[in-house]
């Protein structure tokens, strides 16, 4: 006998249809799927069919695995925006506070070099991004894989400087230190910050006509040893040159400053201009390290050679020849540029111009006269300056007025010199209100568009800086107490002053900011201080001293004299037994790399002018501390 199996019952998704007559017979239908738009990612990777279900789909719940159904295309487009935009925002606030994390740890250095490719990038995740990919790679530096990424950095760095440069010139044969970009951008930054006031003995077109001739035995002008010594001077401020040597882990500086040197041995001392403006910036870098005193071998040298060349003998040989135009101009600048740099320096070390003004006539043009229209500012090619120039705002004849400037200067060291026998006497007096009237007329003069208040300008702003020390020079000797006319004491006009530059100071950083300038950017702050610091027992001038230190310490990452400087300051404080301001204090914290070599910077320090002026008795030779020698003095006592 047949058995009967029982009936299954039909599957969930089944129904079941009676045939009506025949309740026996029955039909088993399928229940249609329900449409579902689109299937979650998972379910689109395996092509398997999407119930839908959410947060997590039957598939998905099925295999254990994390559905992302909560993320839907069939949402309306605005919510799904939404959505994808706070995951991005989620991602790059992660990426940002890794990026902030990474700074934190990063030694100082290392650190400097990473904010100084921010500065310059346009997307800071890439900066992590490359820093990451070089951390992962620099324990293994042997690797190709890192010497590619290296190799690409740098050239990619280059190739940016390159286009970005005013002046665009080979790096061979004058340099194998870099390449054509970064020896382009810093013989521009060269003419655009130095040149502008603080070392402006080079002639432009005869330089670069023989830099890019490229020959090396017949460049008069041109020769590698200035070419690297011009390259060692812009590499303390320029940017993205500083950011190469943070990649690469090679100082540009550095070599560029050996290699200099090396240079100036093979030129077997050759006497020749290039070799005397090379030797002029070499002690300018010695200067910026705050090793002056082992780099006056290089002034005084540079110096020898100038007076071994006799430009005024060798100007009056081509004075009158027509064609001798290029060879009277580069002549003329040597000379006064010379002088006007020469100038600057002495002031450093109270001391009046080892150069005497020039006696062949300058080569500057001179600033328009009252009757001519106003000029616009310029760029470095003489175009009117706009905010798409590749330079700062140049005006016509701010090296004209600078020599005249000048002049005062060595005008008022000399009566410094002469007249010590009788400071403060009604005869010295008489001629020092003499010559500050001199220096008020002559700005009285100026035009308009030659005056920082008026038209601020890198140039104006130094114009002004400069007029200021020719002022301090007068004052300096003199008791602060001295009345020089009515209601004005010698210590009133001299913070005004020093108002003045700190102000101008701190409106050159908003404007211009510190991406790339000139060393005598530093002038108007260290003036200042130098004045403040002997006046700290009054408290008005706290504030100022504050901003003062500030700005030098602002600076203090570029020019390591700048540490220096502040360390000699606090040295004077406790010399005078007196306390820094609370609000400066900590602008002479985290000072204690510049405690090696203090003996190495010599700039002079003037004794407090209260123990030199005594009624009744002699008067000693104006002799004050250097600052190498207060350092290391009070470096045994430990200075905290």
């Amino acid at each position: 006998m047949e058995k009967r199996l029982p009936l299954l019952l039909p599957s969930p998704s089944t129904v079941i249809i009676h045939s009506g007559k025949n309740n026996d017979k029955f039909s088993i239908v399928r229940q249609k799927r329900r449409q579902v738009a689109s299937a979650c990612a998972n379910c689109r990777k395996r092509k398997e069919k999407c119930d839908d279900k959410r947060p997590t789909c039957g598939a998905c719940a099925r295999r254990g695995v994390t559905c992302n159904n909560d993320i839907k295309e069939d949402e309306p487009a605005g919510t799904v925006a939404l959505r994808h935009r706070n995951i991005s925002l989620r991602q790059e606030n992660d990426q940002l506070r890794e990026l902030f994390k990474l700074l934190h740890k990063l030694p100082t250095e290392e650190g400097q070099e990473v904010i100084s490719r921010l500065k310059i990038a346009d997307d800071p995740i890439q900066v992590l991004r490359s820093v990451q990919d070089a951390s992962l790679l620099i324990n293994n530096p042997n690797s190709s894989s890192y010497s590619a990424l290296l190799d690409s950095r740098l050239e990619r760095l280059d190739l940016l400087a390159l286009r970005e440069s005013a002046i665009r010139v080979d790096a061979k044969p004058w340099t194998a230190v870099a390449g054509d970009g970064i020896v382009s951008e810093l013989v521009s930054s060269f003419f655009n910050w130095d040149d502008a006031f603080y070392l402006p003995f080079l002639d432009r077109e005869a330089f670069l006509e023989d830099m890019r001739a490229g020959n090396v035995a017949t460049g008069k002008y041109c020769t590698p040893f200035l070419v690297n010594a011009i390259c060692a001077d812009r590499s303390y401020t320029c940017r993205r040159t500083r950011a190469f040597s943070g990649i690469s882990k090679n100082d540009l500086a550095d070599e560029f400053f050996n290699e200099a040197k090396k240079l100036l041995h093979l030129e077997n001392g050759r006497v020749s201009i290039p070799t005397v403006q090379g030797l002029t910036l070499l002690f300018s870098i010695a200067c910026y390290r705050g090793t002056d005193k082992l780099g006056g071998l290089y002034r005084r040298s540079a110096y020898d050679m100038f007076h071994q060349l006799n430009v005024d003998a060798m100007y009056a040989r081509i004075k009158d020849d027509p064609l001798a135009a290029r060879e009277r101009r580069v002549l003329c600048r040597l000379a006064w540029g010379l002088f006007l740099f020469e100038s600057i320096v002495g002031y450093m070390y109270l001391q009046q111009s080892l150069i005497p003004p020039p006696q062949v006539p300058r080569c500057f043009d001179p600033p328009p006269s009252a009757k001519d229209a106003p000029v616009p500012n310029i760029d470095l090619f003489g175009n009117p300056h706009t905010s798409e120039s590749r330079s700062p705002p140049f005006v016509t004849g701010a090296l004209y007025l600078a020599c005249d400037i000048t002049v005062m200067l060595y005008e008022s060291m000399d009566w410094n010199f002469r007249s010590e026998s009788i400071w403060g006497t009604e005869q010295d007096l008489y001629r020092r209100r003499d010559m500050i009237d001199e220096v008020r007329q002559w700005r009285a003069s100026l035009p308009p568009n030659l005056r920082d208040d008026t038209n601020f300008t890198p140039q104006t702003c130094y114009l002004r800086t400069y007029m200021n020390e020719v002022l301090f020079s007068i004052l300096r000797p003199l008791s602060p107490q001295t009345e020089i006319e009515p209601g004005w004491t010698v210590k009133d006009l001299q913070l005004s002053f020093c108002q003045i530059d700190i102000d101008n100071m701190e409106r050159f950083i908003k404007v211009y900011t510190l991406r790339d300038y000139a060393c005598i950017n530093i002038a108007g702050s260290y003036n200042a201080i130098l004045v403040l610091v002997y006046h700290l027992a009054d408290p008005s001038v706290h504030h100022l001293f504050a901003k003062a230190a500030y700005l030098i310490g602002e600076t203090g990452g570029d020019f390591p004299m700048c540490r220096y400087i502040l360390q000699a300051i606090k040295a004077i404080a406790w010399q005078a037994k007196t306390s820094l301001p609370q609000m400066a204090k900590r602008y002479f914290e985290n000072l204690d790399g510049a405690r090696n070599s203090f003996r190495d910077i010599s700039f002079a320090l003037p004794e407090e002018t209260g123990k030199r002026m005594f009624a009744g008795g002699p008067r000693p030779r104006f002799k004050g501390d250097d600052m190498g020698s207060l350092l290391f003095k009070w470096s045994a006592m430990s200075i905290e």
